[in-house]
Parts: C-alpha cells; sequence; structure tokens
C-alpha cells in the first residue's frame, strides 16, 4: 500500500487539492491584496530597512577602510621623507663635522709648527747666551792666566792697581782682535 493514499483520500489525487474554486480564488486575491500593505509594513519594511542598513553599513566600512588605507599610505609617505630628510641632515652633519675636524687638525698642526719655531728660536736665543757667557768666562781665565804668568816670568808682584790696569789693555786687545 502506498503510503499516500493513507494521508489523501481514494481517487481524489493530488490535484484536486488543489482544485478551488474560482470565488476563493478571487477571495484569495482580495486577502492577499488588503494584507500586503500591512505584510509590507510589518515584514518586508523591517527586512529592506535591514538590507538598506547593512548595504550602508558595508559602504562606510568600506569607505572607512578606503581612507584608512588613504591615510596609511600618506604616512608611510611622510615617514619615507621624514627618514630620508633625515639622513640628509645626517650626512650634511657629518660632512660639517669632517671639514671642522680638518680645519682643526690644519690648526693644531700650525700652532704646534708655531710653538716648535718658537722653541727653536728660544734654545738658539739660550746658546747664544750661554756662547757669549762662556767666552767672557774664556777671556777672564785667559787673562787671569795671562797675569799670573806675566808675575812669574818678571817675578814681581803687581799691585792691585797695576793688575787692573794690564787686565783693561788686554780686555781691550782682546776685543778688538
Amino acid at each position: 500500500m502506498n503510503n499516500l493514499s493513507l494521508i489523501l483520500p481514494e481517487g481524489e489525487g493530488l490535484g484536486s487539492m488543489f482544485d478551488v474554486g474560482q470565488a476563493s480564488a478571487y477571495w484569495t486575491i482580495a486577502i492577499f491584496l488588503l494584507a500586503l500593505p500591512f505584510m509590507w509594513k510589518i515584514v518586508f519594511g523591517p527586512i529592506l530597512k535591514a538590507l538598506d542598513d547593512r548595504e550602508n553599513a558595508a559602504r562606510e566600512a568600506a569607505s572607512v577602510a578606503e581612507s584608512a588605507r588613504e591615510e596609511t599610505e600618506s604616512l608611510k609617505a611622510s615617514i619615507e621623507n621624514d627618514l630620508a630628510e633625515a639622513r640628509r641632515e645626517a650626512r650634511e652633519r657629518i660632512q660639517e663635522a669632517e671639514a671642522r675636524a680638518a680645519v682643526k687638525e690644519k690648526e693644531i698642526i700650525s700652532a704646534a709648527k708655531d710653538e716648535a719655531e718658537k722653541e727653536r728660536a728660544r734654545t738658539g736665543r739660550e746658546i747664544e747666551r750661554a756662547k757669549a757667557v762662556a767666552l767672557e768666562e774664556l777671556r777672564q781665565t785667559a787673562i787671569e792666566l795671562g797675569v799670573g804668568i806675566a808675575e812669574k816670568a818678571i817675578a814681581r808682584e803687581f799691585s792691585a792697581e797695576d793688575q787692573k790696569r794690564l787686565l783693561g789693555e788686554l780686555k781691550a786687545g782682546i776685543s778688538a782682535g
């Protein structure tokens, strides 16, 4: 036995279930048309509103995402520009520091050369003074030796006055000669 035969009466079949009279069809259409504004307001209105809200939210999210992407790209470009500027400034500062170091190096070398030249000149003056003092001491010693030899040679003692006179004559002779 067929399971459908238990549900449907015999001989009517499925077609008879949809067999509606003409009056019923008019009433169905009339009820549908009367219910349509209420269904539109109560059922379709909220559904359409929810769909519009969802579409608007999607548009806003896309707009926000696009503006965030643009802002990110502008920030990235700004950061890259700032980084390039920082690198340029760093290069300039390094070049300036190198130039200052080169100038300072030349100044130090020049000052050292000047100081060495001054030291050389001072040392030369000291040597000349020491030489003059040594020559004067040598003259004094030569004069004293000469007087001592002369005293012994003539075997007499000179008076202090005679020694001074003779020393003056010797000095004048050595200075001139």
